[in-house]
């Protein structure tokens, strides 16, 4: 059986970015499944590359975070035109495994079953055109419309959805109760992230990390507002997007934060060996409380404390496993990160839960044998 993989951004563990892909990619081949992707490259040319059983289609379209939103509007088009063309052209598909953001991808998967008659799995990574509009970036009342109406049509032609949050789940069956949509989250990579590499130096501050996309739905000020009321702490920022330079100059004279390029998996490993907590944030958007960052599972599965300024979900379960803490503002964070400063003890069981947690809930094998299953039974 032969899957068409459709994912703009697909990442291997060489790269820095989602392995979420790679991770299913490589359970379908070792299942015994064909498995060709088709991705983007920032190269000037398209090319194709075997990579452990996988057959691999780069396509040339340039697509940062840092860039405007209209002008990754821009790219997911030209990736939507590229990709269709490329997929035409791919004899003997059985099903395609389609990943958003964007919702183009859903289209593509879409008119790929009208045109070519070949079924699709819809994974919704993000809630799109939700989250651009209640944002803010789109306000034309017709655009919101149409969009709505393809999310609706993408979700009633899928075969089956995949949903990575229980609140997502629940938003994409109050659209389509009548579909099949189960919850698959991002995974952890409990064998690679508990493997301990490096000693923790232990002369350091308390060292609280953030690590992943900087933009406008990550809200990094409020990281900074805390930094600015907790000077005995040390705050390491890795990663890149559009609001980067934001962040930068409204933490300038700080001393007790330190920024850091985008970092490998390898890398990240080695930082968060080094951490004591990770951060999650998010802009006060109702929407972005669904999300399913990547940064939360390697962070338990490193067995870190987990600070999270966002409700929904991931709150919901870390206060229930007792492995991390909700914040809404720098006042309410300091004492209780206080409270663990002053307890060894208690922050070492909040950070042993988190190991147990993503073994428990999110361990990488599992899910994919998730994913693997459900194809199976399609096939």
């Amino acid at each position: 059986m032969k899957i068409l993989y459709l994912h703009q951004y697909f990442k291997t563990p060489e790269q820095a970015g989602s392995h979420r892909s790679w991770y299913i990619a490589k359970a379908l081949a070792e299942a015994g499944f064909q498995v060709e992707i088709i991705t983007s490259t920032a190269e000037k040319i398209s090319f194709s590359q075997e990579i452990e059983q996988i057959k691999v289609h780069y396509l040339p379209v340039t697509y940062e975070q840092s860039m405007s939103f209209w002008r990754r509007i821009w790219a997911f088009f030209l990736f939507f035109i590229k990709a269709y063309k490329k997929a035409s052209q791919i004899q003997n598909v059985d099903l395609i495994y389609a990943t958003s953001t964007p919702l183009s991808i859903g289209l593509l998967a879409f008119l790929l079953k009208k045109f070519k008659h070949t079924r699709y799995i819809f994974e919704v990574r993000d809630l799109w055109p939700l989250v651009p509009i209640e944002m803010g970036f789109i306000k034309n009342q017709l655009i919101i419309k149409i969009l709505y109406t393809l999310e609706k049509t993408i979700y009633q032609n899928a075969q089956k959805i995949v949903a990575l949050s229980p609140s997502m789940q629940e938003y994409i069956r109050a659209i389509v109760p009548k579909k099949d949509v189960i919850c698959v989250p991002n995974m952890a990579d409990n064998a690679f992230f508990s493997e301990e590499t490096t000693q923790p130096n232990k002369s350091k501050p308390f060292t609280i990390t953030y690590f992943g996309s900087i933009g406008k739905a990550n809200a990094l000020e409020r990281l900074i507002d805390i930094a600015k009321n907790s000077p005995f702490l040390q705050f390491w920022i890795i990663g890149k997007g559009s609001e980067l330079d934001f962040i930068q100059k409204t933490s300038k004279g700080l001393p007790n934060i330190f920024f850091f390029e985008e970092q490998t998996k390898e890398q990240l490993r080695q930082t968060l060996q080094q951490t004591d907590a990770f951060f999650i944030s998010f802009a006060d958007f109702k929407c972005l409380e669904t999300c399913s960052p990547n940064k939360f599972f390697d962070g338990l599965a490193t067995g870190k404390l987990c600070i999270t300024n966002t409700k929904g979900w991931i709150k919901d379960l870390i206060e229930q496993e007792q492995c991390g803490f909700y914040t809404a503002n720098a006042q309410e964070f300091s004492p209780i990160i206080q409270n663990f400063l002053n307890n060894p003890s208690l922050l070492k069981l909040y950070q042993e839960n988190a190991k147990k947690v993503a073994k428990k809930h999110f361990d990488r094998n599992i899910l994919c044998s998730k994913i693997v299953s459900l194809i199976k039974h399609l096939a």
